[in-house]
């Protein structure tokens, strides 16, 4: 890994955001992965932000109730990188959007009310860009918590770099256009089979005709169709990027075999509910919110099994 950089110049901004908001349930996940690339300190969230061929240290916090934002810099930003940032962090913090008439809407349903309880105030979120995330995402396939953070961390200290602001030091994933390893120099990182799905996904963005911005103002079919030229994305992947990376909240066309007996199960008191029935149960009920209702359903699921084992989701998830 290169040596670490400090960022000293700082600028601050603040962001606007729609209500319900809560700063904590939005920015700070206790499961997602330690890539090192973030950092929670309880009352501040600091980020690594890879942009326009840049690193920048981000940290957010809330100032009585406005939600701040100090990016550092190793020199000055122009007012319209500035913008470009904010904007940027707009969207994948989804911030803007109105969550208030899902609470409205579903605050008393029967499947949705605990979840929407759980979580008020907390946005989608998709702190990486689209190449991160699958960069990434390769890293959690098959591999324990362990194993995981090991191929993360011989990647990053490999080909990554290292950033330090505010006292807060963060790892930084490569820049993209000068990453140009052979399969045989990740094998080197045990990284296994992973290395060669990792210069798949590389060399598709690398290749690809249009931006990350670019496919965010496709119309849904026709994004799905593009994230599926992508090596490694099945219809299930396309699901969780749609709807986490790309904050579609209403797009719902599959749902995966060992989900859809856990939903029929707790929904319906049924072994397994065929597909399409499923599919449109939640798209007749849900509406603009369907996908979203997905995912809320299923965490609430696994938080009751969590705080009291559910024997029939021991039975799913063979736990016995």
């Amino acid at each position: 890994m290169n040596k670490t950089t400090s960022l000293k110049n700082k600028t601050s901004l603040s962001l606007e955001y729609s209500e319900p908001f809560s700063f904590e349930k939005t920015f700070y996940a206790p499961s997602r992965f330690k890539s090192g690339l973030e950092h929670f300190d309880g009352k501040n969230y600091f980020l690594s932000f890879r942009y326009a061929k840049e690193s920048f240290g981000l940290k957010f916090y809330m100032k009585s109730k406005k939600l701040c934002l100090d990016v550092y810099s190793s020199r000055k930003i122009s007012d319209s990188k500035l913008k470009d940032i904010s904007d940027e962090i707009s969207f994948r913090f989804f911030l803007k959007r109105d969550f208030s008439k899902l609470h409205k809407d579903f605050s008393k349903d029967k499947f949705l009310k605990n979840a929407l309880e759980r979580s008020k105030g907390k946005h989608i979120v998709s702190i990486y860009n689209l190449y991160e995330n699958l960069i990434i995402s390769t890293f959690l396939q098959n591999a324990t918590i362990q194993r995981t953070i090991s191929m993360c961390d011989n990647m990053l200290n490999t080909y990554g770099s290292k950033i330090e602001f505010d006292g807060c030091t963060l790892k930084c994933l490569w820049d993209a256009e000068n990453f140009n390893p052979t399969e045989d120099d990740l094998r080197k990182l045990k990284v296994g089979y992973r290395a060669k799905n990792i210069l798949r996904i590389h060399n598709h963005f690398k290749e690809l005709s249009v931006t990350e911005r670019e496919l965010r103002k496709l119309e849904v079919l026709k994004l799905v169709k593009e994230l599926l030229k992508i090596y490694g994305v099945g219809k299930q992947t396309v699901f969780y990027l749609v709807l986490g990376q790309f904050h579609v909240t209403d797009y719902l066309k599959h749902i995966p075999l060992w989900e859809r007996k856990i939903l029929s199960y707790y929904l319906f008191k049924k072994e397994l509910v065929d597909e399409k029935e499923l599919v449109d149960w939640f798209n007749n009920r849900y509406k603009t919110w369907s996908g979203y209702a997905v995912s809320l359903i299923m965490e609430d699921v696994f938080h009751q099994h969590k705080l009291k084992p559910l024997p029939w989701m021991k039975k799913i998830m063979r736990e016995d």
